[in-house]
């Protein structure tokens, strides 16, 4: 099965040289495009600028903003050649208004950037397909309660026209001796607990061939 795996992070210019992005390291991504491809699935790693390299037999690219991702998506997908997306990759919510195409000088005490929204990329990804697409979202929160998670999921769920969502919390992966996961397959139903990358490779690429 021919797979489009996402990873790292976006970076939105401020201006030629400064950025807004966030921690994404992309390490998830491509431990699980490698973990894949063990699976004998042909992995795309679309992976951010600065992510974590993509592993030895990945083929990757490599996506700086949000609508440099989107169009690099729009492409690939737009051949029919993919049956399935895994959107690791953390996208900037907001960019700045605009972008100055120099150096902003620092001599200035104080100034205000204007940020607006990026578009949603994970809503318009079957639309990119003439095939039907099996797409599965990431939902990161921090600190929350388990209330508070199941919005989040819920929301990716009624908003993103997902197929599955894999959960986890910063805090959880602070202090876990490996990644914790959890597996939704629908907000109603009871996810599925993962501790690490392989064990997560092993339950998508179950749920991706059970739907194939």
């Amino acid at each position: 099965m021919k797979l489009l795996v996402t990873a790292g992070a976006t970076r939105e210019p401020i201006d030629a040289v400064r950025f807004l992005s966030n921690v994404s390291t992309g390490r998830t991504g491509a431990e699980l495009a490698a973990a894949l491809a063990a699976r004998d699935h042909e992995v795309l790693l679309l992976r951010g600028t600065g992510a974590v390299a993509a592993p030895a037999g990945v083929d990757s690219q490599v996506f700086s903003s949000a609508d440099d991702l989107l169009g690099q998506m729009h492409g690939l997908l737009a051949g029919g050649e993919f049956a399935g997306v895994i959107m690791t990759a953390a996208v900037a919510d907001y960019r700045p208004e605009t972008a100055n195409p120099g150096k902003l000088d620092s001599a200035v005490p104080a100034r205000t950037l204007t940020l607006v929204r990026n578009p949603k990329i994970l809503p318009q990804l079957r639309g990119l397909s003439p095939r039907p697409l099996r797409v599965i979202g990431f939902k990161l929160t921090v600190g929350a309660d388990a209330a508070a998670r199941l919005a989040a999921v819920r929301r990716q769920f009624d908003e993103s026209r997902v197929d599955a969502v894999v959960h986890n919390d910063l805090e959880e992966i602070k202090t876990a001796a490996a990644h914790p996961f959890r597996l939704f397959t629908a907000p109603e139903l009871e996810p599925q607990p993962l501790a690490g990358v392989p064990a997560l490779a092993a339950a998508l690429d179950a749920l991706l061939q059970q739907s194939s």
